[in-house]
């Protein structure tokens, strides 16, 4: 809820989902667009590392929206795993206004992929 919050502030239109399954369901949906999703990587029933390769197997890399992972673990290994994986970003819980305001600006003025 506190990264709904901050996206809110942001002026993002948000869609919250409680679980990898339901990420994969909401993005399957005709007409939803998606440009960025924040990842939990502790999501229930479904990482956010598994819904990573799902997705990258679904989607062509220019057809996918962003992936962001969410974290709280400071490893490096998590970090790399989430990289390896496809994923555009990783983030650092918890999460400044600021800190996420420039994610987003780099991320979506980055050039096409």
């Amino acid at each position: 809820m506190v990264t709904r919050g901050l996206l809110m502030r942001l002026g993002c239109e948000v869609t919250v989902v409680s679980s990898g399954r339901e990420c994969l369901q909401a993005i399957s949906q005709p007409g939803q667009l998606f440009q960025v999703l924040l990842l939990d990587v502790c999501m229930p029933e479904m990482d956010g590392y598994e819904v990573a390769i799902r997705i990258q197997e679904k989607f062509a890399r220019h057809e996918r929206p962003l992936l962001v992972a969410l974290t709280a673990n400071t490893d490096r290994a998590t970090r790399e795993r989430c990289l390896s994986l496809g994923m555009d970003r990783v983030i650092l819980k918890p999460i400044s206004l600021e800190k996420m305001r420039v994610v987003l600006t780099e991320l979506l003025d980055a050039p096409p992929r």
